[in-house]
């Protein structure tokens, strides 16, 4: 996946924008001129209304003296929960500390920095960015595999959020009848087989040692446990992909969150599970899902880039 970093068309050569990404554990804030990132800054998130302001103003202030010698245009936010992005509000984010509803994030940040602050769901700010770095910013999904299992989903150019907020819950749609028991309250939900948790539970390691990067290496090896652990995954994140392309048929599917580490391995594997699948049905080859899979790289900081993408959208 090469990566395409022009925000030429919404940022003058003499501004730069601002995302933040904020998770349960750090805030990341990267500052973008027109070609691409020029700034950053992490600091520990505090939980809570005030600890989540105070870590994002502090982030935000580190990068402004970085950067006096550009204009600072806006300021969008990713953040995990049910986000109204035209009032700023934040609601049932318990990752960070946000129990309550309709917290108004976004009002008491811009107050507090003077800029325009833009909030999103944290979801969809990794899909925006995603899709952007990738090149397909019109039309994409970006299956994020990590605790859980969710999908961020581009529609002409826009995010498609849902009735309720919950557009890409796809997680938690039934995959094994009489599963294990979810968290939602059913079970066999997909992301008890297709998550970072579940192949902790398939291939447990010790504290310390990557479970993805070590069943593939193991695998590769001939190990016939590891083979069965990592094929039973990967099937199922197959399973993912073929919902999400039969359902939406967007441009380009990209998969991000802790498969990253795994890399080419990964992507390998899934490339071939699809296209077995693909064999024994002339619609599936038609559709062509595994022509359309990019792998997300470690290390690029798709929310953020996100975020400041909606901040720049929404002036």
């Amino acid at each position: 996946m090469s990566i395409h970093w022009n925000l030429s068309d919404a940022i003058a050569p003499d501004e730069a924008a601002v995302g933040v990404d904020v998770g349960g554990t750090k805030t990341l804030a990267i500052a973008y001129s027109a070609h691409g990132p020029v700034a950053e800054a992490r600091v520990p998130t505090a939980p809570g209304l005030d600890g989540v302001l105070h870590s994002l103003a502090s982030a935000v202030r580190r990068i402004r003296a970085d950067i006096s010698h550009l204009t600072l245009r806006s300021i969008g936010v990713g953040i995990p929960g049910i986000v109204d992005t035209a009032s700023g509000t934040v609601s049932h984010g318990v990752n960070v500390g946000i129990s309550g509803a309709n917290v108004p994030l976004g009002p008491k940040a811009s107050a507090e920095l003077g800029l325009p602050v833009h909030v999103v769901n944290d979801a969809t700010a990794a899909t925006l960015g995603a899709a952007h770095a990738a090149g397909a910013a019109r039309d994409a999904a970006l299956i994020s595999i990590g605790t859980g299992l969710a999908a961020g989903i581009i529609l002409d150019g826009k995010p498609r959020l849902g009735y309720r907020d919950s557009a890409g819950e796809i997680g938690h749609i039934p995959y094994v009848k009489d599963g294990l028991p979810c968290r939602c309250g059913q079970r066999g939900c997909l992301e008890l087989y297709a998550s970072g948790r579940a192949l902790d539970r398939m291939w447990p390691t010790p504290p310390g040692v990557k479970a993805g990067v070590d069943v593939f290496s193991h695998a590769d090896r001939g190990d016939p446990h590891a083979v069965a652990a990592r094929d039973e995954w990967v099937s199922a994140i197959a399973h993912a992909v073929t919902i999400i392309g039969l359902t939406f048929d967007v441009e380009a599917i990209l998969i991000g969150g802790g498969v990253s580490d795994i890399g080419e391995p990964f992507e390998r594997q899934l490339i071939a599970r699809l296209q077995d699948q693909a064999r024994s049905s002339a619609f599936l080859t038609h559709m062509g899902l595994a022509e359309r899979i990019a792998l997300v790289p470690p290390g690029l900081a798709v929310g953020a880039l996100g975020a400041c993408l909606a901040g720049l959208d929404a002036l």
